[in-house]
């Protein structure tokens, strides 16, 4: 391969960088999920624009590159989905439908109570994707952060079994690696 068939060394560690601190974000936004959680409101909200933001700045780069190395606008709008993007806000009518939706306050055709429904019937089935259930994603996600962390309450939050599975991967985490024998 040549350079031009790979991803440049700077521009990778960009995204690795990009995407773990997006991760992070996101992770956070799980944390103010929990029934605990008295910062429900804003947090989530503040950790979601930060992901957004992220990851648009992370695409720009990428298409940034693109463009400078020929890339044609034409292919480059067709990998950032130009066409079937949509710009998201506070009084979106996607988003009130959505909401209408996950509480019941929508027909039955609407679009989003076919997607609310989807989601409660992926719960029903115990679906490992469905939205309250992503207990080994949510598990990871909490072991990566706090696999070196002093805190022995760091899991307390979290559903049992999601902690438990988390201090595991944690413990893991935390070895230290063996030497590999040469």
């Amino acid at each position: 391969m040549t350079e031009r068939d790979t991803m440049p060394e700077p521009l990778r560690r960009a995204v690795r960088h990009m995407t773990m601190e997006a991760l992070h974000s996101l992770q956070e936004v799980m944390a103010h999920t929990q029934p605990d959680s008295w910062d429900w409101r804003r947090m989530p909200l503040y950790r979601v624009t930060d992901a957004i933001d992220t990851l648009a700045l992370l695409a720009a780069a990428q298409a940034a590159y693109l463009a400078e190395t020929g890339t044609s606008s034409e292919t480059i709008e067709s990998y950032l989905q130009l066409d079937q993007q949509v710009p998201r806000g506070v009084h979106t009518k996607q988003g009130r439908e959505y909401l209408d939706a996950l509480l019941g306050r929508s027909s039955e055709d609407s679009p989003m109570r076919m997607v609310a429904n989807l989601i409660a019937l992926r719960k029903e089935r115990n679906d490992p994707t469905a939205p309250d259930d992503c207990g080994d994603t949510e598990a990871v996600l909490y072991a990566l952060q706090y696999a070196r962390s002093e805190d022995p309450a760091a899991f307390d939050r979290l559903p049992p079994a999601v902690a438990k599975r988390a201090r595991r991967i944690a413990a893991i985490l935390a070895e230290e690696p063996a030497p590999v024998p040469v």
